[in-house]
């Protein structure tokens, strides 16, 4: 969707909206790369059959989304073997949050200023 946005925006807001489409943002924001980022928080590391039989999408559309989330930075992605293993890049995935968290804090201030 869309968003008219005014002709001049504030730097902080600028970058909340790139933040927003973000790889990352993304990768937490859809309903199936959530679930997989649940699983992995709850099961540890693990392989793509393992984590696509606890899902209900099809191997292939779960192998995309580990693809897609490797290449934000927030899995590990570790090949042993013929087998690819996945876990939760913890210290990318905190420090992606804190900085998201940042810029909606500069953001407020910018827009929504103490009364």
């Amino acid at each position: 969707m869309n968003i008219p946005l005014a002709q001049h925006t504030p730097p902080e807001l600028d970058r909340l909206i790139a933040s927003f489409e973000s790889k990352v943002f993304k990768s937490i924001t859809e309903p199936a790369r959530a679930a997989i980022i649940k699983f992995l928080m709850l099961n540890g590391r693990a392989d793509i059959s393992t984590i696509a039989s606890h899902l209900p999408q099809d191997r292939s559309v779960i192998s995309r989304h580990l693809n897609m989330m490797a290449e934000a930075g927030i899995l590990i992605a570790a090949k042993e073997t013929r087998h690819m293993y996945y876990s939760l890049n913890c210290r990318a995935f905190l420090d992606e949050f804190e900085r998201i968290t940042q810029e909606i804090r500069e953001c407020m201030a910018v827009c929504c200023p103490p009364e």
